[in-house]
């Protein structure tokens, strides 16, 4: 399910970011499993945008391309390390 991103201080219109995508719909659009998924989002290199109201979180076009990347590091055997690095997001702890 794709989605909107709507906040007060746009008027309830679109926000500037544009579309939002839940973990399902990333999972579909890179064809990462579940359980990669969720080590990403564990570990930090995958970050949430927002969350709806009932607590799903959701991701924009930025998110989509930074975990695209993620995928293409991995595929040319960089570390998760060096990926927290490149993308300059701490561990999570």
């Amino acid at each position: 399910m794709v989605t909107e991103q709507r906040t007060p201080e746009s008027g309830y219109g679109l926000a500037p970011a544009g579309r939002l995508y839940m973990t399902g719909d990333l999972r579909a659009l890179t064809g990462l499993p579940r359980t990669h998924m969720d080590f990403y989002l564990r570990e930090g290199i995958i970050q949430p945008t927002t969350r709806t109201g009932s607590g799903y979180l959701l991701f924009d076009e930025t998110e989509l391309e930074t975990l695209r990347a993620v995928l293409r590091w991995r595929e040319e055997g960089v570390g998760i390390r060096e990926i927290r690095d490149r993308l300059g997001r701490p561990a999570a702890h």
